[in-house]
C-alpha cells in the first residue's frame, strides 16, 4: 500500500510526514489517497474477515489490512502494537465518555419503507447515532489519531504530541474532543459563535479549547471557522484534525469502516445495495462511503456499485454547482456527448437547482451514460479530473448566494472540501447530486423518528429527504434495495458547567495570537 496524488501523478510512502500532497498550491489542495494492493487485501476475504466479524471485533480490527496506519505499523513489526493501541484508545474513550468504538447496526426499516412508498425489504438504515459521541465523526478522527500515533511509534524516539485543530459546527468537534483527549493531545476547536451551549460544555469538560468564530454576515469568502482554523495552522504550526481527506488523508479510512460494515453485512445476508444516498456538508463522509464502495467493487465483495447520490439543502448546495461545472468540462473535452439543450444551459450562468428541476431527464440519461461507458472512457475521464484537480478552486467555490440557514445545520458547509472525490465517484456510479427544501428535510426528520424510533437529528436524517425525492421522481426502480445513513444523534444535554477558561471568541478583527497569550 502506498499514498498517491492523482493530480501530480506521484506516489508517496505511507511513512511520509505530509498529511496532504506537498505540491498543493493556491489553486487548490491536492489530497493524498491510498493506493491499495488488491491481491493482498483479497487474501483476507471472506474467511479472515468473516471470522473476525463473527468474533465481534472492533471494525478497525476486523478491517485492519484496509487501513494505511496498520499497514505502516505491520511493515515495522508493530502489527500487534497497532491492534492493542486501537483497543486501548476505545477503552480510554469509554472511560471518558461512557462509550468506546462500536459496530453500529443496520436496520431493515420496513415501516419507514412503506411510509415512503417502498416495499418491505427494500430499505436499510445504518444507525450511526449509537457511535462514540453520537455520530460517525469519531471514526474519522480515530483513524487520524492512529496514523499520528503510528508515525510516533515507528520513529523509535516518539516526539512530543503536537497541538491539533479542527473546524466544525458540532459533531466533528465532539468526536475530535473525545479522541484527542483519550490519546493525550491538546485540541482547539473552531466553531460558530452560535454553537449550542451543551456542545460547548461537553467540549470544554473533555479538555478541548473552544474558539467561537463570528461570521459577521460575511458570505462568499468561505466558512469563517475554516478561515481562522487555517490561519492558526500556519501561525502556530498546529496539525489539522478534521474529517476531510482534503486536510489529512488518514481521516478518510476511518469513516470507510462505516461502509465496510454496511456492505459486508449486506454481503453476508445476500442483500446488496442498488441505491445509496448520503447527506453532504464538507463531503468527508460521502468521500469515505463512495471510496469504500469502489474498493469493495474492485475486490468483488460487491458485484456492482450502488448508484451513489448526495443530498444538500436549497439553502446551500455548492456540491451540485461543482458537479455541473465538471459535467460541462466532460462535454467540452468530448468525454461524453451532452444533450444540446443541457450543453447550452451549462455554457450560461446556470443554477444547479434550476437545472435539476427543469432538466432532470436529460441529466439522468447523461449520468447513466457516463457510468455505462466508464470502462471505455476511463483514460479521458481521468484526464478531466486531473485538470479539475490542478485548478480545484475554480470548480469548488465558496457559496455566495446567501448566509446558509437550515434545520439540517450540519450540511451547511460553504464549500465541499472533499467534493472532487465525491463528484468523481458519483459519476462513476451513475448517481446525481440532489437538492431538497426545508419542508422536505423536516418531513424526513419526522418520518425517521416516527418509523424507526432512532433519536436522529435533522442533519442525520437528511439523506432520507434525498431518497424521498428519488422515489418521487421515479429514480428508484422496482425491487431495488436502498441504503441511507442516520449519522447524528438529536439534541445533547450536559449538566456540567462550561469551563470558561477554555472558551475564546474571535471576531473578524481579532488577532489570532490571543489564543496562546
Amino acid at each position: 500500500m502506498q499514498l498517491y496524488c492523482p493530480v501530480c501523478d506521484k506516489e508517496y510512502p505511507l511513512d511520509t510526514a505530509d498529511l496532504s500532497c506537498p505540491e498543493s498550491n493556491e489553486k487548490g489542495a491536492h489530497p493524498l489517497i491510498r493506493k491499495e494492493n488488491t491481491s493482498e487485501l483479497a487474501r483476507v476475504f471472506p474467511t479472515t474477515l468473516t471470522r473476525r466479524w463473527n468474533d465481534n471485533k472492533l471494525s478497525f480490527s476486523v478491517f485492519r489490512e484496509f487501513m494505511g496506519s496498520y499497514q505502516l505499523a505491520a511493515a515495522h513489526g508493530k502489527a500487534s502494537w497497532w491492534v492493542e493501541r486501537v483497543l486501548a484508545l476505545s477503552n480510554a474513550c469509554e472511560r471518558m465518555t461512557g462509550r468506546g468504538f462500536i459496530r453500529t447496526p443496520e436496520i431493515q426499516a420496513d415501516d419507514l419503507a412503506q411510509a415512503i412508498d417502498l416495499p418491505k425489504g427494500s430499505l436499510f438504515v445504518k444507525n450511526e447515532t449509537l457511535q462514540l459521541m453520537g455520530s460517525h465523526k469519531s471514526r474519522h478522527l480515530a483513524s487520524a489519531i492512529m496514523h499520528l500515533e503510528t508515525l510516533r511509534e515507528i520513529s523509535g524516539e516518539p516526539a512530543e504530541r503536537k497541538t491539533l485543530a479542527i473546524f466544525s459546527c458540532g459533531n466533528a468537534a465532539l468526536g475530535a474532543a473525545a479522541i484527542a483527549g483519550a490519546a493525550g493531545y491538546q485540541l482547539f476547536a473552531f466553531v460558530p459563535d452560535h454553537v449550542d451551549n451543551n456542545v460547548v460544555s461537553i467540549l470544554t469538560n473533555l479538555g478541548t479549547n473552544v474558539v467561537k468564530v463570528s461570521r459577521d454576515d460575511s458570505v462568499g469568502q468561505g466558512d469563517p471557522c475554516n478561515l481562522r482554523y487555517q490561519e492558526a495552522l500556519k501561525k502556530f504550526g498546529w496539525l489539522p484534525f478534521t474529517s476531510y481527506g482534503h486536510d489529512i488523508w488518514s481521516t478518510v479510512e476511518g469513516a470507510e469502516t462505516l461502509e465496510y460494515e454496511f456492505l459486508f453485512n449486506q454481503y453476508l445476508v445476500d442483500a446488496p445495495l442498488d441505491v445509496q444516498v448520503v447527506q453532504v456538508g464538507g463531503g468527508g463522509l460521502a468521500n469515505a462511503v463512495s471510496c469504500a464502495n469502489a474498493l469493495f467493487k474492485r475486490l468483488d465483495i460487491i458485484r456492482k456499485l450502488p448508484r451513489f447520490y448526495t443530498c444538500q439543502t436549497t439553502s446551500c448546495y455548492p456540491l451540485a454547482q461543482s458537479y455541473f461545472l465538471i459535467l460541462k468540462e466532460m462535454g467540452k473535452n468530448g468525454v461524453v456527448t451532452l444533450p444540446p439543450e443541457l450543453a447550452m444551459l451549462l455554457e450560461a450562468d446556470f443554477d444547479a437547482k434550476t437545472l435539476l428541476e427543469n432538466n432532470l431527464g436529460q441529466i439522468k440519461m447523461t449520468a447513466g451514460l457516463i457510468a455505462e461507458m466508464y470502462p471505455k472512457i476511463h483514460d479521458d475521464f481521468k484526464a478531466v479530473f486531473k485538470k479539475v484537480g490542478e485548478n480545484r478552486n475554480d470548480y469548488f467555490k465558496a457559496w455566495t448566494a446567501n448566509v446558509p440557514e437550515s434545520i439540517a445545520e450540519g450540511i451547511l458547509d460553504d464549500t465541499t472540501y472533499d467534493g472532487l472525490e465525491v463528484v468523481r465517484n458519483m459519476m462513476i456510479s451513475g448517481g446525481l447530486p440532489l437538492i431538497v427544501n426545508e419542508d422536505e428535510l423536516k418531513k424526513a426528520y419526522e418520518l425517521a423518528k416516527k418509523h424507526t424510533g432512532v433519536d436522529v437529528s435533522a442533519t442525520g436524517s437528511a439523506g432520507l429527504a434525498g431518497l424521498r425525492q428519488l422515489i418521487k421522481n421515479k429514480l428508484v426502480l422496482q425491487g431495488e434495495r436502498c441504503g441511507i445513513l442516520f449519522t447524528g444523534v438529536d439534541e445533547r444535554k450536559c449538566d456540567l458547567p462550561i469551563v470558561q477558561n477554555r472558551v475564546f471568541t474571535l471576531n473578524s478583527s481579532d488577532n489570532i495570537s490571543k489564543l496562546v497569550e
